[in-house]
């Protein structure tokens, strides 16, 4: 086998792929000596080949190192915003902590406001007085009528005792009768305020309303002065009284609207028919189990 190097020569001059390597092809025929001038030519040509290659590689390694570094920033960026939002959400969940706490303490607060509002446990409703029967000062007409109503109370001072009274502020539909022309209609309710919460317990158990007073030809009794929610909340639990003399148990409202409810020596108290019913829900099941046993 035998190199033809005028083949070589001539592809390097023309620039042929054939020139990139440094073995020339083997050829059939008697062997030719190349030239020094040839293969330094050929070398030369394959280092400016092996730069250039190089200078593409260190390029592309120097475009990838840049990538890399901007996907690092990218990336730490990334990490430094997701600190930060883990820390504002920690803040916020914290604020929001405190936002609810004090939500369920204003809640309550308002609550026990309108608790006040809605009942006021110093106060007596005084039903049965004709209207303008009391002149232009209802409390001096009020004083009056139950130091003559109970004379032997006369330990109080009801004219320091009874702060207020005015008549119940919502009008009322007129009555009038067809033969005498007078108002038939029944009258407001004279609203009073006590200052002393025993004295008005004291009216109270005197002046119910199966048991009426009639002073100087007045007949007059008394009410608590419950709002309708409250009137509500006490009948639903006085339903549930019944229940808890079923199972043995004492049980007694109280004002405004409260449950007290004495079994075996426990005492507690219900604002909610719901409570007390899961209260005698308990009491049935130990019930039942005691009696399994």
């Amino acid at each position: 086998m035998q190199w033809d190097y005028t083949a070589t020569q001539q592809a390097f001059l023309e620039g042929d792929s054939a020139c990139n390597t440094s073995v020339p092809p083997p050829i059939d025929g008697p062997a030719e000596t190349p030239s020094l001038d040839l293969i330094y030519r050929t070398m030369v040509h394959n280092h400016e080949q092996a730069q250039k290659e190089s200078r593409k590689v260190k390029l592309a390694n120097r475009q990838l190192q840049l990538s890399i570094k901007k996907v690092v920033k990218s990336c730490q960026d990334i990490g430094t915003r997701i600190a930060s939002m883990e820390t504002r959400t920690e803040e916020l969940e914290t604020e929001v902590r405190a936002a609810t706490a004090q939500t369920a303490t204003q809640g309550q607060q308002i609550s026990d406001i309108q608790w006040k509002l809605e009942d006021a446990e110093n106060n007596l409703r005084i039903l049965g007085i004709a209207e303008d029967l009391e002149g232009q000062d209802s409390r001096a007409y009020i004083v009056s009528l139950f130091k003559k109503a109970f004379p032997d109370l006369t330990g109080w001072d009801w004219e320091k005792e009874v702060q207020r009274a005015h008549r119940f502020p919502l009008m009322r539909k007129k009555q009038t009768s067809t033969t005498t022309g007078r108002d038939q209609s029944y009258p407001r309710a004279i609203i009073v305020y006590f200052g002393n919460f025993l004295l008005r317990q004291v009216v109270f158990e005197r002046t119910r309303p199966n048991s009426k007073l009639m002073v100087e030809g007045v007949s007059f009794f008394t009410r608590p002065d419950f709002a309708h929610a409250t009137v509500e909340r006490r009948w639903r639990l006085r339903q549930m009284i019944a229940q808890f003399q079923e199972l043995g148990a004492e049980a007694y409202l109280l004002s405004p609207a409260r449950l007290k409810v004495i079994y075996k020596a426990t005492t507690r108290f219900f604002l909610s028919e719901v409570k007390a019913g899961e209260y005698v829900l308990q009491l049935k099941i130990k019930s039942f189990i005691c009696t399994c046993m």
